[in-house]
């Protein structure tokens, strides 16, 4: 039987930590973490898990630590999967994840510098951004350690939900979640359409839960933008280390739409080029009405369209197709 554990060197001594027998491993200052990390005022009290899949594979996950977890160098923004020979970093601890046996995955190139690519098209896609509202308010009443673990909770589950739903790429900024859905003809057909409202409705699912499982005194409100259009795509990172994101005007009016919600007073603004790409989707376009948002940087008006997640809810119960 393989094993898998974290090997670090603690106060001049090594030290290996089992996770083959936990199926999670929280790491960071606080006395109820697997790994207690004593003695770094850089490690928040909630900083990080492992966790185990069914699959075998392990995740590492940032709980929204104050000074962030580093993974080979760069910082994790969403559920990570790791490799035998990973380096993980919080405050002054480093970490080397050994995961004995790995048959089940490919053997990562060397990471050098010549390793280093840039794999970049131009694609058709649409983005949808997520930001909880009031998250100052939230941390103050929370705590900076629940706050964490809501994020890291939140994060988690929202990268199940994405995934399931055929997104390309996520991020995880602060308190907003960014997905990428890719399209491979000039225009999204309708099963991607509806992935993409499915998704909203899932993501609001898990954020509605989050005053019951954390005992907030009011819901947790948040909004979304949806914009599509085409941006550069592909991994801007390396060999070893893949980046897979997305960056342009499309991606940019994303966030400027999901911050229009909040001054039109709506759970929802759709970009005019989305809007025009659901007549795939009519019981979805039917129940969008039209606005007019002024966007940070934008010089004019711009059109847009929204509605409420409950109609978007409704809707989707109507469209019982997918092609």
């Amino acid at each position: 039987m393989s094993q898998v554990y974290l090997h670090t060197v603690m106060q001049g001594q090594k030290r290996e930590f089992r996770l083959d027998t936990l199926p999670v491993c929280r790491i960071g200052r606080g006395e109820q973490s697997s790994i207690v990390l004593t003695g770094d005022v850089k490690v928040s009290r909630n900083h990080a898990v492992v966790q185990r899949m069914d699959t075998g594979e392990y995740y590492l996950t940032d709980l929204g630590s104050r000074n962030g977890t580093v993974l080979n160098g760069r910082l994790v923004v969403s559920p990570t999967s790791l490799r035998n020979g990973d380096i993980i970093r919080m405050g002054g601890y480093e970490f080397v994840f050994v995961q004995e046996e790995e048959a089940a995955f490919a053997p990562l190139p060397s990471l050098t510098e010549e390793n280093t690519t840039v794999l970049v098209s131009m694609r058709l896609l649409t983005v949808l951004v997520i930001d909880i509202r009031n998250f100052t308010g939230l941390t103050m009443e929370l705590g900076e350690s629940k706050t964490s673990e809501m994020m890291g909770s939140l994060f988690h589950a929202a990268g199940v939900v994405l995934t399931r739903n055929g997104s390309y790429a996520q991020k995880y900024i602060g308190d907003a979640v960014m997905a990428v859905w890719v399209h491979d003809s000039d225009r999204p057909v309708q099963k991607d359409l509806l992935s993409i409202f499915h998704a909203l409705c899932g993501l609001a699912g898990i954020i509605g839960g989050l005053q019951a499982q954390f005992v907030l005194r009011a819901p947790v409100r948040f909004g979304a933008g949806v914009n599509s259009g085409v941006a550069a795509l592909g991994n801007l990172g390396s060999a070893g280390l893949a980046d897979h994101t997305a960056m342009g005007e499309c991606v940019n009016k994303a966030f400027r739409l999901e911050t229009a919600s909040k001054e039109l007073g709506v759970d929802v603004v759709v970009g005019r080029d989305t809007f025009g790409f659901l007549d795939a989707v009519p019981d979805i376009r039917g129940i969008l009405e039209p606005a007019t948002a002024h966007l940070k940087g934008y010089r004019s008006p711009e059109p847009v369209h929204v509605t409420s997640l409950e109609r978007i809810r409704q809707a989707l119960a109507k469209t019982l197709t997918i092609s």
